[in-house]
Parts: C-alpha cells; sequence; structure tokens
C-alpha cells in the first residue's frame, strides 16, 4: 500500500460555499466553477475550482440510496407485498393500476411490471434521478410499461387530460426515514387519497406502527447534556450552569445504529410500547399532529432519561408481512444465542433506530405506573414522561434555551463528557500552572482554558470566535466566579509576549475530519516567532494513524448495485459514480464504532508533529504492505 499524505498548514476546507465565480478552462473545453470555502483551520475563506456542473452533481451525489437498494429484506418484502396486491385485483376480477410515488431507480415500478401490474404510473421529482429512470426503464425492457411523470405526487392530476386518466387501485411508495414520516409521509399519503387513488385501493406498505422503549443510558445521556468538569479521581472542576442542566434540549431525532450499543450500557425501565399506529390504506383518516399519554409499568428501577425508537411496516393487507427496524433485542428475527446477535439481523443505514431524550430525568422505581406522552407533528416526534409528582404544563416540542445544543454537536458534548480525557489533560494542567502563568486556550469549546483560571493562573486569554460558544464560555465564568478570564477575537502582540502557557484540547467544535484540529498548529506556527522560549505548550504533539480495514457493511453506502432483485441498475451506478468523482471528497468523517470491521493490516502513523518546533509542510510517500 502506498500511502501519500501532505499536509500544509492552512491547507483544508469544508463544503460550505459562500460565492461561485464562472471561468473557462483554456486546457478543457468546458467552463469551471471556483467556489469559495471556509477554511476549518485557519478560519479563512478560499478559492477552490470546481465542474461547472458541480451543484448538479453534488445533488445528485447525496441523493444517491444505493444502501436502501442494497438492503435485500426490503426489496423483496416490498416485492411481495406488490405481487399480493396484483394478485388480489386480478381475483376480484379488476384491473391493477399502480401508481408509484417517488419512484426514484424505478424499482418499485420495474416489480410492479413484472407481476402483472395492468397499468404504472411513476412520479419522480428529482430531475437528474427522473432521468436515470427512464433509462433504468429502455434498459430492462419496460418503458412502454410504465409512464414516467416528473412531479411530485402533490402536483398530479388525474383525467382526460391529466397526468393519469383515472384513479390507482394501488399504491406503492417509500417515502420514509429514521422517524418514518420526517420526509412528509403523512401530507403525500393524504393527498394521494385524497385525489389520486380509489377508496378501496390497496397500499404498499398497508400500515406502520411506532415502537418506544424508556431507558436509562448514561452513555447515552453523555450526547446530551454536559456534566461537570470532573473525572474520577479529580475534585469537581468546573460545575455546569444551572441553565444547562435544567435546558429541555433538542427535539431533533439521535439516529443512531443502536444494536452496536453493548447491551450493558443502557437499562430497560419498560417492555417496548407501540405509541403511534399509522394506517396508509385510507380506511381511517391521518392525524396530522397528535399527542398520545399511555400508562406503562415500570420493570426496573432506574433514572428514565430517554426513549430508544424504531418501527415496524406491515406490507401487507393482511399483516403476514412485516419489515422491521427494530434493534436486535427486540427483533423477531435476531438469533439471541449467537455470539454476535447484533449481526443476525438485515443491517440497513437509511432506516436506523433513534434515540429521542427526555427533557427532564425521571427516576422511576419497579412495579409502579408512569405516563409516557408521545407527541407528533407532520415531520417530527418528541416525548414527555410523568408520575404523580411531576406534570408539565404543556406538551411544546423542545427547544434549546441554553445554547449547547445549538452551538456544540451531539459527538462533542459526548467528548467534553469523557472522563478519561479530563483526566489526563486536568492532571497536566494541575502541574503546568501556578499563580504566576498567563495562559493562552486556543480552543474555547473544550473548557480547559477556564480549568486552568480555575487551578490558580495569574490570567487566561481565550481564543474563541463562534458566538455561541462566547455564550456558552460567559455563562461558565459566571457560574464558577472566575475574574481572570479574557475571551478574545483575535490574538495580539501585547497577548502573545507574555503568555507562559499555551494549551489547546485538539478537538474543535467545528472540525469534522481529524486533520482538521491542527488549527492548533496553524495558530502557533503563526505566532511562533514572537512567543518566549521557555513557553510550555499542552499538547507537546500529536500524531494521525491509520489502518486498512474490511468493513462489515458500511460500504454498502458505495459499492455499486449491479443488478437489484435481477433489475438491471447499472445506469443508476454509474450516474452516481460519476457524481461523486466530481462532488465528493476522498474521505469522510463516520461514527466507526457503529460500523464493525475486520483489521486488514497493522496501524501505521502517517503522521507526526511536534508543537514546538513546527515546520510549515509535512509530507510522507512510504510503502506499507497491507497484509
Amino acid at each position: 500500500m502506498i500511502i501519500k499524505y501532505s499536509v500544509r498548514l492552512g491547507s483544508f476546507f469544508l463544503n460550505s460555499t459562500l460565492k461561485r465565480v464562472r471561468s473557462f478552462s483554456q486546457s478543457e473545453d468546458r467552463m469551471q466553477v471556483f467556489t469559495q470555502k471556509k477554511n476549518p483551520i485557519t478560519g479563512s475563506t478560499e478559492w477552490d475550482v470546481q465542474h461547472e456542473d458541480y451543484d448538479y452533481h453534488q445533488e445528485i451525489a447525496r441523493s444517491a440510496f444505493a444502501d436502501m437498494l442494497h438492503d435485500t429484506e426490503r426489496n423483496k418484502k416490498y416485492y411481495r407485498a406488490l405481487q399480493l396486491a396484483i394478485e388480489k385485483m386480478h381475483k376480484d376480477g379488476r384491473k391493477a393500476n399502480v401508481l408509484d410515488i417517488g419512484t426514484g431507480t424505478g424499482l418499485l415500478s420495474i416489480m410492479a411490471a413484472r407481476c402483472g401490474a395492468d397499468s404504472i404510473t411513476a412520479c419522480e421529482a428529482f430531475k437528474p434521478m427522473a432521468e436515470c429512470c427512464a433509462k433504468i426503464l429502455a434498459c430492462n425492457g419496460v418503458a412502454d410499461k410504465i409512464t414516467l411523470i416528473p412531479k411530485r405526487s402533490t402536483e398530479m392530476t388525474v383525467g382526460e387530460n391529466g397526468d393519469m386518466k383515472e384513479k390507482a387501485n394501488i399504491l406503492v411508495t417509500e417515502v420514509f426515514d429514521t422517524e418514518l414520516i420526517g420526509e412528509g409521509a403523512l401530507s403525500t399519503f393524504s393527498h394521494a387519497h385524497k385525489y389520486l387513488l380509489e377508496k378501496d385501493c390497496i397500499v404498499v406498505p398497508d400500515s406502520a406502527v411506532i415502537y418506544v422503549q424508556v431507558v436509562e443510558c448514561p452513555t447515552m445521556q453523555k450526547w446530551n447534556k454536559l456534566n461537570d468538569l470532573a473525572d474520577e479521581e479529580l475534585e469537581n472542576v468546573l460545575r455546569t450552569p444551572q441553565k444547562m442542566k435544567d435546558c429541555a434540549g433538542s427535539a431533533a431525532v439521535h439516529d443512531i445504529q443502536l444494536s452496536q450499543l453493548p447491551r450493558q450500557a443502557f437499562r430497560e425501565l419498560s417492555e417496548q410500547i407501540p405509541v403511534f399506529y399509522y394506517d396508509w390504506s385510507g380506511r381511517t383518516p391521518i392525524d396530522m399532529k397528535r399527542t398520545v399519554k399511555q400508562q406503562f409499568a415500570v420493570t426496573n428501577t432506574g433514572r428514565a432519561q430517554m426513549v430508544f425508537m424504531w418501527w415496524e411496516l406491515n406490507m401487507d393487507t393482511e399483516g403476514k408481512i412485516c419489515l422491521s427496524c427494530a434493534p436486535w433485542w427486540t427483533h423477531t428475527d435476531a438469533d439471541v444465542a449467537s455470539e454476535r446477535p447484533q449481526d443476525t439481523i438485515p443491517w440497513r443505514d437509511h432506516w436506523m433506530q433513534a434515540v429521542y431524550y427526555f427533557p427532564q430525568e425521571l427516576t422511576l422505581k419497579k412495579d409502579t405506573e408512569v405516563t409516557l406522552i408521545s407527541c407528533q407533528d407532520e415531520y417530527s416526534l418528541w416525548f414527555y414522561l410523568e408520575d404523580e409528582k411531576s406534570k408539565y404544563k404543556n406538551y411544546k416540542r423542545p427547544i434549546c434555551e441554553c445554547g449547547v445544543h445549538m452551538a456544540l454537536s451531539r459527538t462533542h458534548v459526548s467528548y467534553l463528557n469523557d472522563g478519561r480525557r479530563s483526566k489526563k489533560f486536568l492532571s497536566q494542567l494541575r502541574q503546568e500552572i501556578g499563580k504566576e502563568s498567563v495562559v493562552l486556550d486556543l480552543n474555547g469549546s473544550s473548557f480547559m482554558g477556564l480549568a486552568a483560571a480555575k487551578f490558580g493562573a495569574k490570567q487566561v486569554y481565550i481564543y474563541e470566535t463562534l458566538n455561541l460558544n462566547v455564550g456558552i464560555l460567559i455563562d461558565y465564568i459566571n457560574e464558577n466566579s472566575l475574574n481572570n478570564v479574557t475571551i478574545v477575537p483575535n490574538i495580539d502582540d501585547s497577548i502573545v509576549t507574555q503568555v507562559t502557557n499555551v494549551i489547546s484540547d485538539p478537538n474543535f467544535s467545528n472540525a469534522l475530519l481529524p486533520w482538521e484540529n491542527l488549527k492548533m498548529a496553524y495558530i502557533l506556527y503563526k505566532y511562533n516567532s514572537k512567543l518566549r522560549s521557555d513557553v510550555s505548550i499542552t499538547p507537546e504533539g500529536c500524531e494521525l494513524w491509520g489502518m486498512p480495514v474490511e468493513f462489515q457493511d458500511l460500504h454498502k453506502i458505495r459499492i455499486p448495485l449491479d443488478k437489484c432483485e435481477g433489475i438491471d441498475m447499472t445506469t443508476f451506478d454509474n450516474l452516481v459514480e460519476s457524481s461523486r468523482i466530481i462532488s465528493d471528497a476522498d474521505i469522510e468523517p463516520q461514527p466507526l464504532w457503529e460500523y464493525p470491521c475486520k483489521s486488514r493490516g497493522l496501524p501505521r502513523k502517517l503522521l507526526e508533529i511536534d508543537m514546538r518546533v513546527l515546520q510549515p509542510t509535512y509530507a510522507t510517500n512510504d510503502i506499507h504492505p497491507i497484509l
């Protein structure tokens, strides 16, 4: 394996286009687009040359749902349910007129054609995908059997001069996300029944149920609220402001591969509870907004911190075909006796499980009864929990009022709550900081500058340019009565020349990829000549490591389909791959703990930086054997 790696302090880009300028490339007979992007290391904006149709290709790449098409269980159960629906219509002496909403590649429409549907209308609003779909239909020899409408279903009309000559009596659609309703499923089904479908139609899927389970999970709670800054051996260093502890947090769904969460990491406080039932068939009206109260028996004593959520689709009218997104411990197909039962259920990344945090924790006792309040609007869900002593005046959608849930990602909150990290950093600070120390903290989102102030530093300067982060720092300063801290949006010579200690927890709140945290090295290099010769730098250096792995499933989000249920999808593969080459970065961040893999080589050090002796450029061009 040849590893080529180079770093120039200040050469990395984030995909946040601010400005576009067109120019003509003399070397190629096409236009080029210059996009102005923000550099996460320097904070400045820089020009990047892109393909003329960069936005177009980026939109295609982002709309790719290849991992969904790799979902064999999903495909087979849609196929079988469609077959049953068409057979039922024919058995009743009726034509099977199918409507496929959001057809994408046309997969479900082609399935309907192969099942003998009499007429098929497919709609797809995203123009590039509609064009791709038309080619796929032709490639598979069904273009004459399927009418493709490049519109949203809500824009379609029925009648002699409409998009459909008559209403359909079978609807097949996949307009679901991890929350089930987040892609507008409620309005899509409601409109279709009102304008596009016959009264006694068959819908695939027929219905859905959302399930939740009340749990105590300190691991996940660390992703939600900031704890006091401390660790197992040191005394409490920084108190978290009360407003942050009391904040209801964000109602935004936390989608996650729950089956990869260690079983010992949480305690079940309830059985699985069906909270919402959705009748897609049209037999009962669809509620766009509702609140449901349910009493349940507590199964274990513990602190109710959140609910785990998943859903199931009943694919056919008789309820014989069920597609479940349940985690392994409640999944009917899981082999619980297996060494890794989570590997015995279907894997999917387009529909995961979700976590919803309660606005406040509630201590529950086994065998008592409490009330779960489940709330739904057109696109989202949220939950409350009540007992006899704790009641809420209303059940409004939680909104962050402390700033943390708006400024910091859940990953960063979890990082700040990592006691092992805190122990190492705080122990070092205790050794370094004295009464005459003048500290410059290069990362205001880590709180280590505040810890240095608490340890008795003469003066602490915290470099922070993000307004939301500044607000959080001010709240911490007030809560902990710190009068030796100054937050600065710029670093000038008057500060640099008096600094005795430079600190920076190398995990910035706006960094996505590991090397984007080299912001610390960039700033140090910029001011290195003006720092005192005896300045203390913490940390003194950093290393970047890499290891080749074979993923168990994650690769499915990128590998070509070729064929899906015997249907040729090479046109889709070519479209997505060509767009990814133009618009996507070579490396992307992933929460790797959620995606099992096997090592296919030894870990290798790719880069080492000594913060005390910085160079303008770092590069490697090494050959390492993979096996």
